[in-house]
């Protein structure tokens, strides 16, 4: 499934009034963990995709502030009761494992939700909204910078709930 984005990255205020499912509204203003919220309503899995050094977006590059050098991409499905419920996209530069948070190359099949909540080092810099089409259906994603001891990555989820 290759979904194509459908408007610019922007502030939720600003894409608000396009969203027409209240449930939508409230996965893209979650302030805990995802795999909590998942958990607390079905059976969670969590599907990984790919956790390696790779190449990226120019874009990805740019909402980093154009930070250089390599970076890891970690890929995840999360589902609820079987259901895929969230895509989420980690891009994280190499620099930042290595004099940030070396955790944050080891995360493996566990929610990454379970370390950026528990440990207190993590900051939340930016949120960014935008929308994504697949055939004639449309989803929602944010896109988060996060540092780690000045040190950038983001974390960009796409929620599977269509918005009719």
């Amino acid at each position: 499934m290759k979904l194509e984005q459908n408007s610019p990255w922007d502030t939720f205020e600003a894409i608000e009034p396009l969203i027409n499912s209240d449930e939508i509204k409230s996965w893209l203003l979650e302030k805990g963990p995802i795999t909590k919220r998942i958990k607390a309503i079905g059976t969670f899995k969590l599907e990984l995709i790919q956790d390696k050094v790779s190449e990226v977006e120019k874009s990805e590059i740019l909402f980093l502030n154009s930070i250089k050098g390599k970076f890891r991409v970690r890929e995840v499905k999360l589902f609820c009761n079987d259901e895929p419920k969230v895509f989420a996209r980690t891009i994280i530069p190499v620099i930042t494992i290595e004099d940030g948070f070396s955790g944050l190359g080891k995360i493996g099949k566990k929610p990454l939700g379970d370390i950026l909540f528990e440990k207190k080092i993590f900051t939340k810099e930016e949120v960014v909204f935008a929308s994504f089409k697949y055939e004639e259906y449309l989803f929602w994603g944010r896109n988060t910078k996060y540092k780690v001891k000045g040190y950038p990555f983001s974390v960009m989820e796409l929620f599977l709930i269509n918005d009719y």
